[in-house]
């Protein structure tokens, strides 16, 4: 049987009502499950208590893009003026799984290398548990 190699498609931000595409790289999105256990007199018992999400994503740096405009820079906005206020996303993988959900926003990097094309990374922490549609 051949082997299906999965790889992250497209992922859209949404600052102030404004859709933002940027040229990702790498995109990696991770849910956690937190879970206490309890030792019980009929044996180990799991509990779930909380779910979490976080975001980390590799992107070609847009700051000072005028088309459509610079996710670095709007990011940049969010975080400094809004920190608490959070993001919708949609991350789409190759199998049409969509994942959606809100992230907060985090102040992106600024440099690079030499000759190398400028890339920002950063990690966006999830408010909640991200909703799966599969199609």
């Amino acid at each position: 049987m051949a082997t299906t190699v999965i790889t992250g498609r497209d992922l859209t931000l949404t600052i102030d009502s404004k859709s933002y595409d940027p040229q990702v790289t790498s995109a990696t999105l991770k849910t956690n499950l937190e879970r206490n256990a309890y030792e019980t007199i009929d044996g180990k018992v799991f509990f779930a208590l909380d779910t979490t999400a976080e975001l980390s994503l590799t992107m070609l740096a847009d700051w000072g893009a005028n088309s459509p405009s610079s996710l670095c820079e709007a990011m940049w906005t969010a975080a400094s003026t809004a920190p608490n206020t959070s993001l919708t996303y949609t991350f789409t993988a190759a199998t049409g799984a969509v994942f959606t959900g809100s992230l907060y926003p985090s102040f992106p990097d600024a440099g690079g290398t030499g000759k190398d094309a400028q890339t920002v990374s950063f990690t966006l922490q999830g408010t909640a548990k991200p909703t799966l549609t599969i199609s």
